[in-house]
């Protein structure tokens, strides 16, 4: 079994993955912290404290609402965009580290801000913890994430199964944000 690797632990995913220590979240312009900050939200689990960070969330909601892809008084909070992407799908321990492959040859049937529906050839029980792995065909390189099963579902059709899954933290909007083609800022 070869593993989902997560992102390290305790890191924005805004941050640069490259030597360059620039914000990602930043779009438009430039933004190198100082290295104080760096050591104290950048590379830390308090990145979600970060000005950046809260700044960059809030114009991510707004561009949402504009295009349609968040909903108000909807029983869906995002709107569903049908998209197939490869993906491979593995069971979680709480902490998001992989514990078992669940299937290496899942696909989304639609994607939001807040989650995904997907087909699998395996039954994944309801309030399991999940990481998965986009293709590398995806339109953001080399995104893993965690979510939550909130439903799974046999299709008597085609003799697999679907499921929702939740996204676990807000780092996965941005990056589905991107692929639905969103204006991020």
């Amino acid at each position: 079994m070869n593993p989902i690797k997560k992102r390290p632990g305790g890191q924005c995913p805004y941050w640069s993955k490259n030597k360059s220590k620039e914000c990602g979240m930043i779009k438009g312009g430039l933004y190198i912290p100082m290295p104080e900050h760096v050591e104290m939200f950048c590379s830390s689990a308090r990145f979600g404290v970060c000005h950046q960070y809260i700044r960059g969330c809030e114009l991510l909601q707004e561009s949402a609402k504009k295009y349609g892809l968040i909903t108000d008084g909807a029983r869906r909070r995002f709107r569903r965009v049908a998209d197939r992407i490869p993906m491979r799908l593995a069971l979680c321990d709480k902490n998001g580290d992989s514990l078992q492959m669940l299937d290496e040859q899942a696909v989304t049937l639609d994607l939001s801000l807040g989650g995904l529906r997907l087909e699998s050839n395996s039954r994944i029980d309801k309030d399991v913890v999940v990481a998965f792995e986009f293709a590398d065909t995806f339109s953001v390189p080399e995104l893993t994430g965690i979510g939550e099963v909130k439903w799974c579902a046999a299709n008597k059709a085609t003799d697999k199964f679907e499921a929702g899954i939740a996204f676990r933290d807000f780092s996965l909007t941005h990056a589905i944000g991107t692929h639905l083609g969103l204006p991020m800022m």
